[in-house]
Protein backbone atom coordinates (compact mmCIF):
# COMPACT_ATOMS: atom_id res chain seq x y z
CA UNK A 1 0.00 0.00 0.00
CA UNK A 2 1.22 3.50 -0.66
CA UNK A 3 1.06 5.60 2.38
CA UNK A 4 -0.33 9.12 2.86
CA UNK A 5 2.59 10.85 4.68
CA UNK A 6 2.14 13.90 6.62
CA UNK A 7 4.48 16.31 8.98
CA UNK A 8 3.40 13.87 11.73
CA UNK A 9 5.10 10.54 10.55
CA UNK A 10 8.50 12.53 11.60
CA UNK A 11 10.47 12.65 14.80
CA UNK A 12 13.71 13.84 15.92
CA UNK A 13 12.92 17.00 13.84
CA UNK A 14 11.81 20.66 15.09
CA UNK A 15 10.06 21.10 12.23
CA UNK A 16 8.71 19.88 8.55
CA UNK A 17 8.53 21.95 5.54
CA UNK A 18 6.26 20.82 2.50
CA UNK A 19 8.60 20.89 -0.44
CA UNK A 20 6.60 20.61 -3.20
CA UNK A 21 5.20 16.58 -3.25
CA UNK A 22 7.21 16.38 -0.67
CA UNK A 23 8.15 16.55 3.28
CA UNK A 24 11.82 17.59 4.16
CA UNK A 25 12.69 17.71 8.08
CA UNK A 26 14.67 19.97 9.53
CA UNK A 27 16.20 20.57 13.00
CA UNK A 28 15.67 23.83 13.59
CA UNK A 29 12.55 25.88 13.25
CA UNK A 30 12.84 26.64 9.20
CA UNK A 31 10.06 29.10 9.23
CA UNK A 32 12.58 31.21 11.81
CA UNK A 33 16.11 30.94 9.48
CA UNK A 34 16.32 34.06 9.78
CA UNK A 35 17.92 33.48 13.62
CA UNK A 36 20.34 31.10 12.55
CA UNK A 37 23.59 31.45 10.50
CA UNK A 38 23.34 29.81 6.79
CA UNK A 39 25.90 27.53 7.17
CA UNK A 40 24.18 26.43 10.65
CA UNK A 41 20.88 25.79 8.54
CA UNK A 42 22.56 23.94 5.77
CA UNK A 43 23.69 21.26 8.80
CA UNK A 44 20.09 21.54 10.40
CA UNK A 45 18.53 20.48 6.93
CA UNK A 46 21.06 17.08 7.16
CA UNK A 47 18.88 14.80 9.13
CA UNK A 48 21.00 13.02 11.45
CA UNK A 49 18.46 11.23 14.52
CA UNK A 50 15.74 12.14 12.32
CA UNK A 51 12.81 9.38 11.79
CA UNK A 52 9.72 8.27 10.11
CA UNK A 53 7.69 6.43 12.92
CA UNK A 54 4.64 4.56 12.54
CA UNK A 55 2.74 1.33 13.42
CA UNK A 56 2.45 -1.19 10.74
CA UNK A 57 2.33 -4.36 9.69
CA UNK A 58 4.27 -4.63 6.56
CA UNK A 59 6.63 -7.44 6.02
CA UNK A 60 8.67 -4.63 3.58
CA UNK A 61 8.80 -1.10 2.49
CA UNK A 62 10.11 1.33 0.77
CA UNK A 63 10.97 4.75 1.15
CA UNK A 64 11.01 7.72 -1.91
CA UNK A 65 13.18 10.99 -1.97
CA UNK A 66 14.16 13.69 -3.82
CA UNK A 67 17.64 12.52 -5.56
CA UNK A 68 20.23 12.59 -2.84
CA UNK A 69 23.57 14.59 -3.15
CA UNK A 70 26.48 13.22 -3.07
CA UNK A 71 28.01 11.55 -0.14
CA UNK A 72 30.71 13.38 1.98
CA UNK A 73 34.62 11.78 1.08
CA UNK A 74 34.43 10.45 4.47
CA UNK A 75 31.82 7.94 3.30
CA UNK A 76 32.78 6.58 0.28
CA UNK A 77 29.85 3.72 1.17
CA UNK A 78 26.71 6.24 0.59
CA UNK A 79 23.93 7.64 2.77
CA UNK A 80 22.87 4.87 5.63
CA UNK A 81 19.53 4.22 5.97
CA UNK A 82 17.67 1.91 9.05
CA UNK A 83 14.67 0.13 9.99
CA UNK A 84 14.24 0.03 13.56
CA UNK A 85 11.93 -2.18 15.45
CA UNK A 86 12.11 -2.33 19.41
CA UNK A 87 15.18 -0.39 19.95
CA UNK A 88 16.99 -2.92 17.49
CA UNK A 89 17.96 -2.26 14.02
CA UNK A 90 16.79 -4.97 12.01
CA UNK A 91 17.56 -3.62 8.45
CA UNK A 92 20.54 -0.87 7.35
CA UNK A 93 20.82 -0.23 3.64
CA UNK A 94 22.99 2.73 1.34
CA UNK A 95 22.03 4.77 -1.22
CA UNK A 96 24.19 7.09 -3.18
CA UNK A 97 24.10 10.14 -5.21
CA UNK A 98 21.15 10.87 -6.88
CA UNK A 99 19.57 7.47 -5.70
CA UNK A 100 15.64 8.26 -4.85
CA UNK A 101 14.59 5.32 -3.20
CA UNK A 102 15.75 2.74 -0.28
CA UNK A 103 14.12 -0.55 0.08
CA UNK A 104 14.06 -2.31 3.28
CA UNK A 105 12.75 -6.27 3.32
CA UNK A 106 12.54 -9.10 5.95
CA UNK A 107 10.98 -6.66 8.81
CA UNK A 108 8.86 -9.12 10.14
CA UNK A 109 5.26 -9.50 10.41
CA UNK A 110 2.42 -8.86 12.86
CA UNK A 111 1.54 -5.10 14.02
CA UNK A 112 4.42 -3.20 15.68
CA UNK A 113 6.49 0.00 15.76
CA UNK A 114 8.51 1.04 12.95
CA UNK A 115 11.11 3.66 12.52
CA UNK A 116 12.82 4.47 9.65
CA UNK A 117 16.16 6.46 10.31
CA UNK A 118 17.31 8.88 7.58
CA UNK A 119 20.79 9.44 6.88
CA UNK A 120 23.02 11.96 8.93
CA UNK A 121 25.07 13.02 6.16
CA UNK A 122 22.22 13.98 3.65
CA UNK A 123 19.39 16.40 3.67
CA UNK A 124 16.33 14.16 2.84
CA UNK A 125 12.77 15.28 1.23
CA UNK A 126 10.39 12.17 1.87
CA UNK A 127 8.33 12.15 -1.51
CA UNK A 128 6.36 8.71 -0.58
CA UNK A 129 6.60 5.68 1.63
CA UNK A 130 5.46 1.81 0.37
CA UNK A 131 4.56 -0.23 2.77
CA UNK A 132 4.52 -4.07 1.51
CA UNK A 133 2.08 -6.39 2.64
CA UNK A 134 0.41 -4.29 4.75
CA UNK A 135 -3.21 -3.74 5.80
CA UNK A 136 -2.48 -0.42 7.86
CA UNK A 137 0.08 1.99 8.56
CA UNK A 138 -0.25 4.83 10.85
CA UNK A 139 2.17 7.40 12.35
CA UNK A 140 3.10 7.21 15.71
CA UNK A 141 4.00 9.55 18.59
CA UNK A 142 6.76 9.00 20.33
CA UNK A 143 5.88 8.61 24.65
CA UNK A 144 9.78 8.07 25.53
CA UNK A 145 10.88 11.00 27.24
CA UNK A 146 12.59 13.43 25.21
CA UNK A 147 16.05 13.92 25.57
CA UNK A 148 17.85 16.55 23.45
CA UNK A 149 21.29 16.87 23.09
CA UNK A 150 23.92 19.84 21.38
CA UNK A 151 26.80 19.79 19.90
CA UNK A 152 29.57 19.52 16.57
CA UNK A 153 30.02 17.06 14.16
CA UNK A 154 30.98 14.74 17.02
CA UNK A 155 27.85 14.48 17.85
CA UNK A 156 26.77 15.05 14.06
CA UNK A 157 28.62 11.55 13.28
CA UNK A 158 28.21 11.79 9.32
CA UNK A 159 30.78 8.71 9.89
CA UNK A 160 28.38 6.31 12.23
CA UNK A 161 28.41 2.73 10.63
CA UNK A 162 24.50 3.55 9.73
CA UNK A 163 22.03 5.75 10.46
CA UNK A 164 20.75 4.59 14.24
CA UNK A 165 25.15 4.20 15.39
CA UNK A 166 25.43 7.52 15.51
CA UNK A 167 26.21 7.99 19.23
CA UNK A 168 23.34 9.78 20.42
CA UNK A 169 20.62 7.27 18.19
CA UNK A 170 22.82 4.33 20.40
CA UNK A 171 22.67 6.41 23.74
CA UNK A 172 18.57 6.75 23.03
CA UNK A 173 18.11 3.31 22.38
CA UNK A 174 19.92 1.95 25.13
CA UNK A 175 18.06 3.94 27.43
CA UNK A 176 14.53 3.81 25.50
CA UNK A 177 14.86 7.13 25.22
CA UNK A 178 13.60 9.69 22.03
CA UNK A 179 16.47 11.44 21.19
CA UNK A 180 16.14 15.10 19.45
CA UNK A 181 19.87 15.37 18.20
CA UNK A 182 20.88 18.86 17.41
CA UNK A 183 24.73 18.23 15.98
CA UNK A 184 25.80 20.31 13.59
CA UNK A 185 28.69 19.87 11.66
CA UNK A 186 31.26 22.49 11.82
CA UNK A 187 28.68 24.91 13.32
CA UNK A 188 28.50 24.53 17.15
CA UNK A 189 29.53 28.22 18.03
CA UNK A 190 27.28 28.22 21.18
CA UNK A 191 24.41 30.87 19.55
CA UNK A 192 22.14 31.89 21.72
CA UNK A 193 19.15 31.48 19.47
CA UNK A 194 20.31 27.25 19.51
CA UNK A 195 19.82 27.55 23.14
CA UNK A 196 16.46 29.46 23.12
CA UNK A 197 14.95 26.81 20.81
CA UNK A 198 16.32 24.00 23.66
CA UNK A 199 14.69 26.29 25.89
CA UNK A 200 10.98 26.06 24.48
CA UNK A 201 11.25 22.05 23.87
CA UNK A 202 9.25 20.18 26.30
CA UNK A 203 12.39 18.31 27.42
CA UNK A 204 12.91 15.56 30.40
CA UNK A 205 16.88 15.66 29.78
CA UNK A 206 19.81 18.26 28.32
CA UNK A 207 22.72 17.66 27.18
CA UNK A 208 24.80 20.59 25.91
CA UNK A 209 28.73 18.84 24.86
CA UNK A 210 30.14 22.09 23.49
CA UNK A 211 33.18 23.54 22.25
CA UNK A 212 35.80 21.89 20.16
CA UNK A 213 34.47 24.10 17.00
CA UNK A 214 35.00 27.22 18.49
CA UNK A 215 38.34 26.41 19.26
CA UNK A 216 39.57 27.17 16.06
CA UNK A 217 38.99 31.05 17.13
CA UNK A 218 35.42 31.84 17.68
CA UNK A 219 35.82 32.06 21.30
CA UNK A 220 38.87 33.32 23.84
CA UNK A 221 39.04 33.09 27.51
CA UNK A 222 37.16 35.49 28.24
CA UNK A 223 33.83 34.73 25.96
CA UNK A 224 33.45 30.78 26.07
CA UNK A 225 32.81 30.72 29.32
CA UNK A 226 30.31 33.45 29.28
CA UNK A 227 28.56 31.58 26.18
CA UNK A 228 28.30 28.70 28.13
CA UNK A 229 26.69 30.56 31.10
CA UNK A 230 24.57 32.09 28.38
CA UNK A 231 23.29 28.95 27.46
CA UNK A 232 22.47 27.01 30.80
CA UNK A 233 20.77 30.51 31.43
CA UNK A 234 18.35 30.22 28.37
CA UNK A 235 17.70 26.84 29.24
CA UNK A 236 16.79 27.47 32.46
CA UNK A 237 14.51 30.01 32.00
CA UNK A 238 11.72 26.67 30.68
CA UNK A 239 13.95 24.47 32.18
CA UNK A 240 14.47 25.54 35.54
CA UNK A 241 14.59 21.63 37.31
CA UNK A 242 15.70 19.40 34.12
CA UNK A 243 18.65 17.32 34.85
CA UNK A 244 21.34 19.35 32.36
CA UNK A 245 24.78 17.50 32.05
CA UNK A 246 27.40 19.73 30.26
CA UNK A 247 30.31 17.88 28.58
CA UNK A 248 33.57 19.74 27.55
CA UNK A 249 35.20 18.42 24.25
CA UNK A 250 36.64 14.71 23.74
CA UNK A 251 40.71 14.49 23.24
CA UNK A 252 42.06 16.11 20.09
CA UNK A 253 45.90 16.19 20.88
CA UNK A 254 46.61 19.13 18.53
CA UNK A 255 44.65 21.76 20.49
CA UNK A 256 44.77 20.36 23.93
CA UNK A 257 47.87 22.28 24.54
CA UNK A 258 48.69 24.46 21.78
CA UNK A 259 46.97 27.63 21.66
CA UNK A 260 44.69 29.04 19.42
CA UNK A 261 44.31 32.00 17.41
CA UNK A 262 42.91 33.56 20.46
CA UNK A 263 45.44 32.19 22.83
CA UNK A 264 43.01 29.32 23.85
CA UNK A 265 43.25 25.69 24.88
CA UNK A 266 41.08 23.07 25.20
CA UNK A 267 42.64 22.34 28.51
CA UNK A 268 41.39 25.44 29.49
CA UNK A 269 38.30 25.16 27.77
CA UNK A 270 37.44 22.21 30.09
CA UNK A 271 38.64 24.52 33.21
CA UNK A 272 36.24 27.02 32.09
CA UNK A 273 33.59 25.24 31.38
CA UNK A 274 33.89 23.02 35.37
CA UNK A 275 34.27 26.27 36.80
CA UNK A 276 30.88 27.47 35.16
CA UNK A 277 29.32 24.61 36.68
CA UNK A 278 30.87 25.28 39.98
CA UNK A 279 29.54 28.65 39.97
CA UNK A 280 25.36 27.22 39.02
CA UNK A 281 25.93 24.66 41.38
CA UNK A 282 26.94 27.39 44.23
CA UNK A 283 24.38 29.51 43.13
CA UNK A 284 21.69 27.09 43.96
CA UNK A 285 21.38 25.18 40.50
CA UNK A 286 21.46 21.52 41.89
CA UNK A 287 20.31 19.36 38.66
CA UNK A 288 23.00 20.83 36.66
CA UNK A 289 25.80 18.69 35.97
CA UNK A 290 29.60 18.56 34.60
CA UNK A 291 31.32 15.87 32.91
CA UNK A 292 34.84 15.97 31.13
CA UNK A 293 34.95 15.24 27.48
CA UNK A 294 38.44 13.14 28.41
CA UNK A 295 36.12 11.19 29.90
CA UNK A 296 33.52 9.95 27.02
CA UNK A 297 36.44 9.94 24.64
CA UNK A 298 40.20 10.11 25.73
CA UNK A 299 43.50 10.98 23.71
CA UNK A 300 43.97 7.05 23.33
CA UNK A 301 41.04 6.11 21.95
CA UNK A 302 41.46 9.07 19.23
CA UNK A 303 44.61 7.77 18.27
CA UNK A 304 43.19 4.63 18.03
CA UNK A 305 39.68 5.33 16.36
CA UNK A 306 40.16 8.36 14.12
CA UNK A 307 42.04 9.28 11.14
CA UNK A 308 42.25 13.02 11.80
CA UNK A 309 42.52 13.06 15.47
CA UNK A 310 39.39 14.80 15.92
CA UNK A 311 36.35 12.63 14.59
CA UNK A 312 35.81 8.56 15.89
CA UNK A 313 35.61 6.36 13.18
CA UNK A 314 32.07 3.95 13.41
CA UNK A 315 33.95 1.88 15.94
CA UNK A 316 34.78 4.38 17.73
CA UNK A 317 31.62 6.34 17.74
CA UNK A 318 30.14 2.73 18.97
CA UNK A 319 32.71 3.38 22.26
CA UNK A 320 32.08 6.93 22.08
CA UNK A 321 28.25 6.04 22.76
CA UNK A 322 29.20 3.39 25.24
CA UNK A 323 30.89 6.24 28.03
CA UNK A 324 28.44 8.69 27.27
CA UNK A 325 25.32 5.97 28.31
CA UNK A 326 27.82 4.68 31.05
CA UNK A 327 29.47 8.31 32.15
CA UNK A 328 26.83 10.75 31.33
CA UNK A 329 23.62 9.74 31.48
CA UNK A 330 23.26 7.91 34.63
CA UNK A 331 23.60 12.12 36.27
CA UNK A 332 20.34 12.21 34.02
CA UNK A 333 18.28 9.58 34.11
CA UNK A 334 19.58 7.22 36.26
CA UNK A 335 22.23 3.88 36.03
CA UNK A 336 20.99 1.70 33.48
Amino acid sequence: MDVALSAEWFQGALSVERVGGGFHPWRLPHDRAHLFHDDLMIRAARTSGVRLRFETDASALTLMFAPLEAPDAVIPQGHAFDVVVENEIVCAVRAGAGDTAAHFEDLGRGPRTLEVWLPPSAAVTVTGLRAEGATFARPAADPRPLWVTWGSSITHCVRAGSAARTWPATVARRLNLNVLSLGFGGQCHLDPTVAMVIRDQPAAYISLKLGINTIGGSVNARTYPALVAGAVAIIREKHPDTPLALVSPIAHPPAEETPSPTGYTLRAMRRDMEEVYRRFVEAGDRNLHYVSGLEVFDDAEIRAYSTDLLHPNAEGMDIQAAHFAERVMPLLVGRA
